[in-house]
């Protein structure tokens, strides 16, 4: 999907026309997640790291859309992280979330579901289960009450992380910029120009530098001539025009 919202192939306004259920976060976690299984262990790991803003070592198994059921509950996170942490099995969420609000106790759910729920879904070992991390990816500002609760409740417990889309598009850059794995570059710097295209997404960048010229001095003749004496820096300019609807 990246390589056709990025080449104007598709847009995800068109995905969506018309259709009663908003399929658009699960293409997007489908591409995103499910790309980084063609990565290296390592490489994948530092994917992640970038994607739910924690730190990942060896063999990272992602899951997608497991299903659970306990205690007259249920919960289908969009992604579960398996890894080994300090000798141990431990898991990691992450909710991805495109514009879309918090279902209703949603996170709370998925977290006690991960825990403790049986996986009817998903292959993931049945048994209490060592979950250390919740990540909220695509975070807005409207999830931030939510948010706020859930750490309130399980920061002692579980770390609690939200990442906005346009702070993933950055870090994505950066990483594409820094790693050696032709690979994770490939990875990184197309899931960025998919981001960048989208309003989610979007990044400026740094404003350019703005120098003074240096000092200069003019000398005129009769005819008006005049030599310039210095040459002066180069300023980055920008121009701005707006049209009117008398323009022809």
């Amino acid at each position: 999907m990246f390589d056709a919202v990025v080449a104007r192939k598709a847009r995800l306004i068109s995905i969506i026309d018309g259709v009663g259920k908003q399929p658009r976060e699960d293409l997007i976690t489908s591409t995103l997640f499910g790309t980084l299984r063609f990565l290296l262990p390592e490489a994948r790991a530092k994917a992640l790291r970038v994607i739910c803003d924690n730190e990942f070592v060896g063999d990272v198994q992602i899951h997608l859309w497991p299903f659970f059921r306990g205690n007259g509950k249920s919960a289908e996170p969009d992604v579960v992280l398996e890894f080994n942490r300090e000798g141990q099995r431990a898991y990691w969420i992450v909710e991805v979330k495109w514009g879309a609000a918090l279902g209703e106790d949603q996170a709370e759910r998925e977290i006690l579901m991960v825990k403790s729920g049986s996986c009817r879904r998903g292959n993931i070992v049945e048994g209490k289960r060592n979950l250390v991390g919740y990540t909220l990816l695509g975070a807005e500002k409207k999830h931030q009450k939510t948010l706020e609760e859930l750490e309130l409740k399980y920061f002692q417990e579980h770390a609690i992380k939200n990442i906005s889309w346009k702070a993933t598009c950055d870090s994505l850059r950066q990483l594409a910029d820094t790693e050696p794995d032709p690979g994770l570059i490939a990875w990184a710097r197309l899931a960025a120009d998919f981001l960048a295209g989208e309003p989610q997404g979007f990044v400026l960048g740094p404003w350019p530098e703005m120098k003074t010229p240096g000092e200069c001095r003019f000398l005129f003749d009769d005819e008006n001539n005049f030599q310039l004496k210095a040459v002066p820096a180069v300023i980055p300019t920008t121009y701005y025009f707006r049209e009117t609807d008398d323009q022809h």
